[in-house]
């Protein structure tokens, strides 16, 4: 598995920019795992032009196991990282230098984190996301990631009823 002592270092006079966001989810801790390490999630939700690829190897046994490989890209973005922790209410993806939002020169992510744990009847799901952000464009940046990930809870929600039914209907089949 290959390691990385530094995924995407802090820029010279760039601001660390944390959006951190907690979603109550109507359902069970595994059912939202489910959803959140099944490809398809974020692959077959992305708008052209944008595009989620993951490049694992005979070693990976899915697209989320430690050392998968992943990229989001499209026009004026490139996110390219490695999964990292794994754990069955964690995991992380840590971005690697030259991903970039706009260009080098503004956005550029370095970590992902995705929690779940139990709560109620559901599960309360939070969403990390870190990034270096130029002072210029830190308030604009701040801004777009909280409309970006406002209703994140209420797709989920929409995303795993979907999966679960689609699940039943295998079943009966």
């Amino acid at each position: 598995m290959i390691s990385l002592s530094t995924h995407q270092p802090q820029p010279a006079n760039f601001k660390e920019h944390i959006l951190s966001k907690e979603y109550q989810i109507d359902h069970e801790q595994s059912d939202v795992w489910k959803w959140l390490n099944n490809p398809d999630t974020f692959i077959d939700t992305q708008v052209w032009p944008f595009k989620v690829e993951f490049t694992r190897t005979s070693e990976h046994k899915s697209d989320f196991d430690p050392g998968v490989f992943n990229s989001h890209h499209g026009p004026f973005m490139s996110f390219t990282g490695i999964i990292g922790e794994v754990t069955p209410n964690y995991r992380d993806l840590k971005y690697l230098y030259g991903s970039y939002f706009l260009s080098l020169r503004y956005v550029r992510p370095h970590r992902l984190e995705f929690w779940s744990v139990p709560e109620g009847d559901g599960s309360k799901v939070t969403v990390k996301l870190s990034t270096f952000v130029t002072p210029g464009f830190y308030k604009i940046w701040n801004w777009s990631q909280n409309i970006f990930w406002k209703n994140f809870g209420k797709k989920m929600n929409k995303g795993i009823r979907k999966l679960k039914k689609k699940e039943i209907k295998k079943s009966v089949h």
